[in-house]
């Protein structure tokens, strides 16, 4: 279960209560304990199961019939970064595999799902734009756009100034600089970057994401003297991220996220999914490297469910 469900669910909770009169009422309608009602009110939630959480939300009316997303382990390692790119000012980058949910993670922690009108300040400081197969002056159009900047008349130096002013004028809130898919960008996007530390170290932070090809191409970049390449991997820190996929706890909390609760199930999802071994601390680990495909599993479970 996310945050983002849980906090749903406890909505529920409380737009039930004024209905029923106590949160006594809300719980005998949902079949539970007057003291697991409590906890979730209460913000205790250590020993309350998924499963519980979406009994008592289906009971109230909770829909889960979108595609819900996990707190995996890359999920919360992607969320740690961003925290870390964030609170430090730091030009990281992350690079996997498609189908990692990197995408998915980064959008949950930019919130551009979901109303921000109860974030604070510093939380509201969250940009994130998705890329395309954008020129440098493309990018920096979308860019400024996203950012409610007017991009009208002004040539390609002046917006890229415009997004830096930007971010320095909100320097007090920690900013940072989302950038998903930056592997579509062509090579004028990505020198901008140069410019844009030059302009904000240690004001914004600023993280690059996308597939496996960011780093082949940064890295072939440098390796050609390519114009710009060197400067970006500087200034980024030679430093790539990586996830590791899905391992059979994340396989089986992302099926319990949509409804799998059965055991036998979700082990049979993970199997289906041909996990490969991974090394983890020095250990082997098996792992799923692409949550599209634990979707496709988990949709057919779902269809059978319905069907029978």
């Amino acid at each position: 279960m996310t945050n983002l469900q849980k906090n749903e669910i406890i909505q529920l909770i409380e737009m039930e209560k004024p209905k029923l009169g106590s949160y006594t009422a809300v719980a005998t309608k949902c079949g539970v304990s007057k003291s697991t009602i409590s906890n979730i009110i209460s913000g205790k939630h250590d020993n309350i199961k998924p499963k519980m959480w979406l009994s008592i939300g289906y009971t109230l009316g909770y829909n889960s019939t979108e595609w819900q997303t996990a707190e995996t382990f890359d999920f919360r390692k992607i969320h740690s970064l961003c925290n870390d790119v964030k609170n430090e000012h730091l030009f990281r980058i992350l690079s996997a595999k498609a189908g990692m949910g990197k995408s998915t993670a980064l959008e949950f922690y930019a919130d551009v799902k979901n109303d921000r009108k109860n974030k604070t300040q510093e939380e509201n400081n969250i940009f994130y734009i998705r890329c395309r197969e954008w020129s440098g002056r493309k990018f920096l159009t979308e860019l400024c756009i996203s950012l409610g900047i007017d991009p009208e008349n002004s040539k390609t130096d002046e917006l890229g100034e415009k997004v830096s002013k930007f971010f320095i004028n909100r320097s007090a809130y920690n900013p940072i600089l989302i950038v998903d898919e930056a592997d579509k960008l062509k090579d004028s996007a990505i020198r901008w970057f140069i410019h844009f530390e030059n302009e904000n170290k240690n004001i914004t932070g600023c993280l690059l994401s996308g597939t496996e090809y960011l780093e082949k191409r940064i890295r072939d970049g440098v390796r050609l003297k390519k114009q710009g390449y060197d400067e970006i991997e500087s200034r980024f820190r030679r430093t790539y991220v990586k996830l590791i996929g899905s391992r059979e706890a994340d396989v089986n909390a992302i099926c319990e996220a949509n409804g799998i609760f059965e055991k036998t199930i979700q082990s049979r999802i993970f199997t289906e999914c041909n996990p490969t071994p991974v090394i983890i601390n020095k250990q082997s680990v098996k792992v799923v490297t692409d949550i599209r495909n634990i979707q496709g599993k988990i949709a057919r479970e779902l269809r059978i469910k319905q069907s029978a």
